[in-house]
């Protein structure tokens, strides 16, 4: 696969109130999906990554993270539907079935870290002897023990965040339980999942292994991952692995916005099949969207640009939860200004697997400029790549060779926070001497070639907008 690109194929708002009005298709995201494969393909995407497709504790209106039941995709009437929010069971494996036909690879949204929604209440007692009643039953009668027969109680759990006894939130750890060694505070939400316990740990590697062997699936990006069992992600990554008839893609959601945090996160997992989602750098995009990004120290950010683990890195600039409509619970914005300089720099890299947002391709007003720049990644982001000495505080150039293998390839990246619509310069050594390039963004129409020591002066526009150019030869 070569320069592999990630769909993020949903967004939090998906199918309500005003998106359900101006998309109605996203109503049945499995249904769209297989509708658009050969789209997705000509676009040139290579993995799409799918929301949760298990029930949810809120049924039809679960965005798929508050986890029921694993084993249900869509097939049982339990927490009063039987669909999910995206369709059901056979819905998504026509999906998949079509993705895979265009040579598409699809990504499961696995939720690991508690369970929502359970059935009934118990009565349990609290490390510091006090009595609880906690909703940590789950029966799962729709399913009626199909794929699995294990029911779940308090035995499976380390704690929850509620005590019906006294009507109190807080966070409740049962009397012989400890919390499990994650990352960061085992604890997160809901019913915390016990991964010390053989029977739970146990039927969720058995579920990984039969969502890749049934339904087909490529790969998994772990839900809020630091704060699940370490060794839990480490077994269900090598056993899932070792049973699959392909090679599988994993991606863990540890958000960190130091590289070295999650380098350490990646060391103290210990597995080397994963990755992880690159919030370091997402965390210099907000500077770049504030216009306080210092350009000439870009080459240290984020975990795509530490040596060692530049290819551990999923590089991304939104995702469904950075991107929400009003307040936002992470506490943080989207990248509102200078998006499509973010895309540019994470999508002409060498290093890294980019993910582009849905909502910014299909919903926003950005579709031409992103395909845009896909465009120019499939046929000309190749060869070896290096940073332009002459950059500067607010303005960034990055060169990529090309190689034999694709003609024509290789390229001049320049992006820049500078504002005033005027067109700054930069003195480039291409490599290529004696050859035109036209700007592939069209944002600079003139034309540039280079000398006989392959020195061109590049431009780019000194815009929030279209503050970004992508200089490529032209044809002959």
């Amino acid at each position: 696969m070569e320069n592999p690109i990630i769909l993020h194929s949903f967004y939090w708002e998906m199918a309500t109130g005003n998106y359900a009005e101006q998309f109605p298709e996203e109503k049945d995201l499995w249904l769209l999906l297989k509708q658009r494969a050969v789209e997705f393909k000509e676009i040139g995407f290579d993995y799409i990554w799918l929301p949760p497709a298990n029930k949810g504790a809120g049924g039809q209106e679960d965005v798929g993270y508050g986890t029921y039941d694993l084993w249900d995709l869509g097939e049982f009437d339990q927490k009063g539907t039987v669909r999910t929010k995206y369709g059901n069971r056979a819905e998504l494996e026509a999906a998949i079935a079509a993705l895979h036909k265009q040579g598409l690879k699809v990504i499961y949204d696995a939720v690991l870290n508690h369970r929502l929604g359970a059935d009934e209440k118990e009565q349990v007692e609290l490390k510091d002897g006090s009595k609880a009643e906690v909703w940590t039953k789950f029966n799962f009668n729709g399913r009626n023990d199909k794929y699995s027969k294990l029911k779940l109680d308090w035995e499976n759990f380390d704690g929850v965040d509620w005590n019906a006894r006294t009507k109190q939130a807080g966070k409740f750890l049962f009397k012989t339980k400890e919390w499990d060694n994650s990352y960061e505070e085992d604890y997160l939400m809901g019913a915390d999942l016990d991964y010390d316990n053989q029977e739970i740990r146990n039927d969720v590697i058995s579920w990984g292994k039969w969502l890749v062997r049934e339904l087909g699936f490529d790969g998994f990006r772990f839900d809020a991952s630091k704060h699940v069992d370490n060794q839990l992600i480490y077994d269900f990554v090598e056993e899932v692995s070792q049973t699959a008839e392909k090679d599988l893609f994993f991606v863990g959601e540890a958000w960190e916005n130091n590289p070295d945090t999650l380098i350490d996160y990646l060391n103290t997992v210990g597995q080397d099949r994963l990755t992880v989602f690159d919030f370091a750098l997402r965390n210099i995009f907000v500077k770049l969207r504030d216009g306080q990004l210092d350009f000439r120290w870009l080459g240290d950010k984020g975990l795509v640009n530490q040596p060692d683990y530049q290819n551990r890195a999923v590089t991304f600039v939104d995702n469904h939860d950075t991107e929400r409509d009003g307040e936002n619970q992470y506490g943080t914005e989207s990248i509102f200004r200078r998006k499509l300089q973010a895309y540019c720099y994470i999508l002409m890299r060498k290093e890294g697997v980019p993910s582009i947002f849905w909502k910014d391709y299909y919903n926003s007003n950005l579709k031409d400029q992103l395909q845009n720049l896909i465009t120019a990644r499939k046929k000309f982001a190749y060869g070896d790549s290096y940073e332009n000495e002459t950059n500067d505080k607010n303005t960034y150039s990055y060169i990529r060779s090309g190689d034999e293998k694709h003609a024509g390839s290789g390229l001049v990246m320049l992006i820049t926070q500078a504002v005033g619509d005027q067109l700054i310069e930069k003195e480039v050594n291409t490599g290529s001497p004696e050859t035109k390039y036209y700007d592939f963004t069209a944002n600079v129409k003139e034309t540039v070639t280079t000398n006989a020591d392959a020195v061109g002066n590049f431009k780019v526009k000194a815009s929030e907008a279209n503050g970004y150019s992508v200089w490529v030869k032209a044809a002959e």
